[in-house]
């Protein structure tokens, strides 16, 4: 199989193409396109489209907060936040800036239509009339103004899904742009502010990730091997993995985002786990006096199909993910599955080479006297208590059920940051300060495709509409054509804050309708934002809260509840969308696509066991000790209140791809010793004290890669260390104990167990 030569050749070569896609890994890209995340061929998705090219994208926003000690209502702050008005409406790629300073409304006098400031700083009497005027009327306080007048609010709407490199540009000239100014604090939210700091510590992180992964499986691997240059080896191996998946991920345009971070520490820890179990084989078959060539032949003929089959299940694992609906996650499950079969091919060929052009044969072995005392005791109370542990093992299964029954499916916009992060203390600011962050959208059509809205029959629907939406999602002031009528009759009114409604009376309504499109003030390049030209769709725009996609669902059935028993709308047609919206949606659908990904990965998981065994009565026996973790894990998150969502949703089918990999090798090394002929307890016996120290070891390595991420500025990410992390170590425990018990109570021939001890 293994020469010096074919070894050397075999470095070489894969030497070279390392070099050739660790130059492509070294440019990698990174991705924070959060729109990725929408469902596809989604009938909601299809409709946010229509919504978006038919008004505008309801994310391509800036807010700026900026307060004042001495009052935000002082003429000399806002002279100031005019002119910083004025000035970031010059920056490129800003296609509007709206301003409290510089907000205009109607004013009908006896030469027509006239537009009036809303605030007349430098004329204390007017300004003073001015502060009264907004917090009665209430239509710009929440969105412009706070409620307890301490912040005032600037909107700069930018050029539509315009590119990172412009929109870093962008944010780099409104942040110097806001230096110029002496203003006592501000504060900043939106897409373009939050691409940049994500995409800063995705890159900071995938470096961190990786880099504590090697340092503390570089500790761990020297404690147990006590040999530096085979441990070296072993980073080398399965650093090449992670360099030639980066290369491939590059040579494919394919842009690294916040799941494909976790790419590189997932096939370190993963391919490390394959090379300790060749190695440990390794050094068992030289204590057999064999030549080196002979013992990595042995090693490999011996522990190759199970780690071939390791690596196949921990892959299937991943390629279910591409059951998904989410762009993102698919992505995530293919590359991370490819890259997982890359790492099992570079280690099955460069660790046997490397050993053989460079290791002594005194210095392979695992060496821990207190792993082999508490293997002996593990089994020895795992052959004597079969029972007991199987009761236990019940139990634990009805606390995690219990457990599993409170987790909710949830999600917030604003989760992915720890609270002491300063983007998210911003976010928090304006979800306190203002009407929140979160986008509110709702399209209005007429039911009677041949008719418009612009009739006093669908106005009262609408108004109807708005109030229960309001109510219902706790709004801040709505954008929306009612707002036009309502600035135009108080127009008419000599600009009177009672009229600053939509008129009781239907005459006076289609009047009113009428004037306003004669008139020349309706509809306008502003109304053209809520309302089409040909007043067959309106859009009703606001904010509100971050309340979590369960809430968020709980308001829309509440909401639904109310137009279809109370309302009964006859006229028009309403349909929520918008791209929070879409965002719970996903959390909605995550549930049935990963039912659909993790029976797919259970199924081929299950056919591998039946036909390695060659009897598929080994399949429960095989599989419980692993879906009992899942069962455990899922429990945690339920009394933690840790939700389930995109993130923590993933972890289930990753762990229980990767929790099988002790299974079989255990099992594989018991179909060994059976087919010498061997007792099944001490076949059970050898093979559990044999294999025992490597999948120890492994799994060690494999949890100080996950635990690392415990660490992470996302929250995401945390949650996937943390939880991927006890599904492992229960998979071990479950393994070490219930899988021996397990096979002690289902087998036909079985020994007293006190011939064992």
């Amino acid at each position: 199989m293994y020469s010096q030569r074919i070894a050397r050749i075999i470095i070489l070569l894969i030497l070279t193409i390392t070099g050739w896609l660790g130059y492509h890994a070294y440019h990698s890209n990174f991705d924070y396109e959060f729109e990725k995340f929408f469902p596809t061929g989604n009938t909601d998705t299809k409709t946010f489209e229509t919504f978006r090219n038919t008004f505008e994208n309801d994310y391509d926003f800036l807010l700026i907060a900026l307060e004042n000690r001495e009052g935000i209502f002082q003429s000399s702050f806002l002279y100031r936040v005019d002119s910083l008005a004025k000035d970031l409406s010059s920056l490129k790629y800003i296609k509007k800036v709206t301003s409290p300073t510089d907000i205009k409304i109607p004013l009908i006098l006896g030469t027509g239509i006239q537009y009036r400031r809303i605030l007349h700083p430098g004329n204390d009497s007017l300004l003073n009339k001015d502060i009264k005027r907004i917090y009665k009327s209430g239509e710009f306080v929440g969105n412009f103004f706070s409620a307890d007048s301490s912040a005032i609010c600037i909107i700069v709407h930018t050029k539509d899904q315009i590119s990172k490199k412009k929109s870093d540009i962008l944010m780099g000239e409104i942040e110097r742009t806001l230096n110029k100014y002496t203003f006592d604090q501000y504060y900043l939210a939106g897409k373009i502010k939050a691409q940049q700091i994500y995409l800063n510590k995705m890159q900071n992180e995938l470096m961190i990730f990786l880099t504590s992964s090697i340092l503390f499986v570089l500790v761990i691997l020297i404690f147990i091997f006590r040999s530096v240059r085979n441990v070296l080896i072993l980073i080398m191996v399965v650093l090449f993995s992670v360099v030639w998946q980066l290369g491939i991920m590059q040579l494919l345009g394919k842009k690294i985002d916040i799941l494909h971070i976790l790419l590189p520490s997932i096939l370190f820890v993963v391919g490390m786990s394959d090379a300790v179990h060749i190695l440990s084989k390794y050094g068992e078959e030289l204590r057999h006096n064999t030549s080196r060539l002979s013992a990595i032949r042995n090693a490999i003929r011996k522990v190759g199909l199970a780690t071939f089959l390791t690596s196949a299940t921990t892959a299937v694992g991943f390629f279910s993910l591409t059951t998904s609906i989410i762009q993102p996650i698919r992505e995530f499950g293919i590359y991370t599955g490819v890259g997982v079969i890359i790492t099992y091919i570079i280690t099955i060929l460069l660790l046997p080479a490397s050993i053989i052009i460079t290791t002594n044969r005194e210095e392979v072995h695992i060496k821990s006297r207190l792993l082999d005392r508490f293997l002996k005791t593990g089994f020895i109370f795992s052959i004597r208590r079969p029972k007991l542990i199987i009761a236990i093992c019940s139990i634990l299964a009805c606390i995690g059920i219990m457990g599993s029954i409170r987790v909710k499916t949830n999600n917030y916009l604003l989760e992915d940051l720890k609270p002491n992060e300063p983007l998210k203390k911003e976010l928090i600011y304006f979800e306190n300060t203002f009407s929140g962050n979160r986008p509110f959208e709702m399209v209005i059509t007429p039911h009677d495709t041949t008719k418009n809205l612009w009739n006093h029959e669908s106005i009262r629907e609408l108004e109807k509409i708005e109030q229960s939406a309001t109510m219902h999602f706790k709004l801040g002031a709505m954008q929306s054509p009612l707002l036009f009528i309502r600035f135009f009759n108080r127009a008419i009114h000599s600009g009177a804050t009672e009229y600053f409604s939509i008129p009781e009376h239907d005459n006076e309504l289609d009047s009113l309708l009428e004037k306003m499109r004669k008139s020349g003030f309706f509809p306008s390049k502003d109304s053209r934002l809520y309302i089409t030209d040909d007043y067959k769709a309106a859009r009703f725009s606001g904010r509100m809260h971050d309340v979590g996609s369960y809430k968020a669902g709980q308001m829309e059935k509440a909401f639904n509840a109310e137009l279809t028993q109370s309302i009964q709308p006859q006229n028009v047609h309403v349909e929520l969308t918008g791209s929070a919206r879409l965002i719970d949606k996903n959390i909605s659908f995550l549930s049935t696509s990963l039912i659909k990904g993790f029976g797919m990965a259970f199924v081929i998981i299950a056919i591998m066991f039946g036909l390695l065994f060659k009897s598929f009565k080994i399949i429960p026996v095989a599989l419980i000790p692993n879906i009992l973790p899942l069962v455990i894990t899922s429990g945690f998150m339920g009394f933690t209140g840790i939700d389930l969502k995109i993130s923590t949703s993933i972890i289930f089918i990753i762990g229980f791809g990767i929790a099988v990999d002790d299974t079989i090798h255990l099992l594989s090394r018991y179909r060994v010793e059976l087919a010498r002929g061997r007792h099944v307890l001490y076949a059970l016996k050898r093979s559990y004290l044999s294999g025992g120290k490597a999948i120890i070891l492994a799994s060690v390595i494999i949890l100080s890669g996950f635990i690392t991420m415990i660490g992470s500025s996302f929250q995401s990410i945390l949650y996937i260390g943390l939880l991927i992390t006890i599904l492992l170590f229960s998979a071990l425990l479950f393994d070490l104990f219930l899988l021996p018990a397990l096979i002690i109570i289902t087998s036909k021939k079985k020994k007293k167990p006190n011939t064992m001890a």
